[in-house]
């Protein structure tokens, strides 16, 4: 088994036997119920078949709610879930001194006891990672002898099974699907395929490309084929934004993907890559690593960024909800900033819903950036703008209050989202010019609506103020630019 750093490993349940304590996950007995077990899924964190001495807060509540997501949604008629309880409904299981308990109801659920198959299901819809590697030298990837003049990306023409071993210790290794099905049967890739193409219709119609993903399936006391551990979670599969995606192709590129993509690049700056799992010398090195607290707190809103993007709704939202947590949303703080006090009649409704939920707190502030520039900056440097967890900025004719506030906030460390508003003037040119003001601002900073435009107007600002109470949204830099002074030669 990979060994845990103390650091990270989770303090016992009451009344219950630890069965196994994985990279993620804890499995415990459940009196009464030989069947059936507890499994946690825990905020650790692995790379290269390392556990890191480092917690990604919120972790182990988006493996466990995107796992209830799938089994109850897009994949639950195509096979036989391990899932047997989620949510509040694990306390049916549990011994009365952790029922109740809401943080093990968000992180754990019940799952039948299987007898787990020694290999990973993993399927590959576009080439890319190892099997780019292998790509380049013959053209096959284990065994399947793909098309020439992919690259790096490349959609597949149809989804390839390349099962891996499952290693104890150390890394996988390719194995053939032969191979699998001479053991297993041919169920396992066909149930893999299967699971994989609903996933992958599900996400597309999110905006949002699977890229490749796992499967780990089990056998029950009747020797039927059951899907358990995880599916088609940020842990064990690679997403892309679709746009992003395509704009990577043309450049022969892939996106960034929505996983632990922070840390694994960390990892390779330290070379935690080259450490061998297996050589305890090696173990006790990359354990005596601490990870930035930067780099966890995206990690953080990756995951929550992609949870949202396929299931539509907040983690918390989705826990209350979906699995019948009795739990309060968490507080936030929307900070309001408009140009000119006469926008405030189109900004008005939205400002009005903002103060009529009672989890939000929110203020407005009338701060023009062309004549108001220093109150502009000592506002992005201020605690009302450390503190707020998204700000909505809206102007009129050349709105380039969205833009500059932002820059600010940029300059001052501080990546708080701002979702920018565009107001309508007193003609067509007016808002025209200020939704392109929002719109084009190079490397687009700003967060805009759907369709990638500035939200615009009353009907806008009503969005945009839904939008920071029911949307993720991703960290956005601001790309640096050298200034020239004094230029003589030109």
């Amino acid at each position: 088994m990979t060994r845990i750093p103390d650091a990270v490993k989770s303090p016992p349940l009451p009344g219950l036997d630890m069965i196994a304590a994985g990279k993620v996950r804890n499995t415990h007995s459940l009196p009464g119920h030989p069947k059936n077990r507890l499994v946690q899924a825990t905020n650790r964190i692995s790379i290269f078949d390392h556990a890191l001495k480092a917690l990604v807060a919120q972790k182990g509540e988006i493996l466990t709610a995107m796992n209830v997501f799938w089994k109850t949604g897009p994949l639950a008629e195509i096979c036989r879930h391990d899932i047997v309880a989620f949510g509040s409904g694990i306390d049916e299981f549990l011994p009365a001194d952790l029922r109740g308990n809401v943080g093990l109801q968000k992180t754990a659920i019940v799952a039948q006891t299987l007898n787990m198959l020694d290999v990973e299901a993993v399927v590959r819809l576009c080439l890319t990672g190892s099997g780019w590697d292998a790509y380049q030298d013959d053209g096959i990837v284990c065994g399947h002898q793909l098309p020439a003049g992919l690259q790096n990306g490349s959609e597949l023409p149809y989804p390839i099974f390349t099962p891996t071993t499952k290693a104890v210790i150390g890394h996988d290794e390719h194995v053939t699907a032969d191979s699998v099905a001479k053991k297993y049967g041919a169920m396992p890739e066909r149930l893999a395929l299967q699971l994989a193409m609903a996933g992958s219709r599900h996400a597309r119609s999110c905006g949002i490309v699977l890229a490749d993903t796992k499967f780990e399936f089990g056998r029950d006391e009747n020797d039927d084929l059951v899907l358990g551990d995880e599916r088609l979670t940020p842990d064990s599969s690679r997403f892309w934004s679709y746009l992003a995606w395509l704009s990577a192709q043309e450049k022969g590129e892939i996106p960034p993907a929505f996983d632990k993509e922070f840390v694994r690049i960390w990892g390779k700056t330290l070379g935690i890559n080259k450490r061998k799992p297996e050589i305890d010398s090696d173990v006790d090195w990359v354990h005596a690593q601490t990870v930035p607290e930067d780099i966890l707190r995206q990690t953080t809103l990756l995951y929550r960024y992609i949870f949202w993007r396929l299931t539509e709704m907040k983690l918390e939202t989705f826990q209350r909800d979906k699995m019948e947590i009795a739990m309060e949303l968490p507080p936030l703080n929307i900070q309001v900033v408009l140009g000119s006090r006469t926008d405030l009649e189109q900004a008005r409704a939205g400002i009005q819903w903002l103060q009529s939920q009672s989890h939000i707190t929110s203020s407005v502030n009338i701060i023009s950036c062309h004549r108001n520039p220093e109150e502009l900056r000592n506002f992005a440097d201020s605690a009302a703008a450390r503190n707020a967890d998204v700000v909505i900025a809206g102007a009129g004719k050349a709105a380039q209050l969205p833009g500059v506030l932002k820059s600010w906030l940029v300059h001052f460390g501080n990546l708080t989202p701002v979702i920018g508003v565009a107001f309508q003037g007193k003609d067509d040119t007016d808002e025209f010019a200020a939704r392109l003001s929002i719109t084009e601002i190079t490397g687009q900073p700003v967060e805009l609506n759907s369709d990638g435009h500035a939200y615009c107007g009353s009907e806008g600002m009503e969005e945009a103020c839904r939008a920071a109470v029911k949307h993720e949204f991703l960290p956005k830099y601001i790309k640096q630019k050298p200034a020239e002074l004094n230029i003589m030669n030109f």
